[in-house]
């Protein structure tokens, strides 16, 4: 997950921050092969915890998951409208970095 969400931040910004179109398929690539693995490296390390059952664990986890979905692009979107779309997007970039801080604490 440290990995993955320090190649999509990467990516992201390289893809935000150089303006011809081969910095942005290869900064979307980085982010594609980043954040590949999150979810499912999420999914097992939720699996193995024991704090919460697996039947209760596995269902929240995937819920906030659809909120992300829901609630990602429109606060993309929000972002972009005050701002600007680069604003937007290195938030965003910002954010994955928090991914890969996050990382840090599955490691068992």
């Amino acid at each position: 997950i440290i990995l993955g969400g320090l190649c999509a931040a990467a990516g992201l910004a390289v893809a935000t921050l150089i303006p011809v179109w081969q910095a942005a398929l290869l900064g979307y690539a980085l982010v594609g092969a980043g954040c590949s693995n999150i979810v499912p490296v999420c999914y097992s390390a939720i699996g193995r915890q024991k704090t919460m059952p697996e039947s209760v664990a596995i269902p929240a986890i995937t819920t906030v998951g659809y909120a992300g979905i829901l609630i990602g692009p429109a606060a993309i979107g929000f972002v972009a409208h005050v701002s600007s779309l680069e604003v937007a997007f290195m938030i965003v970039a910002v954010m994955l970095l928090g991914v890969a801080i996050g990382g840090s604490q599955l490691r068992t």
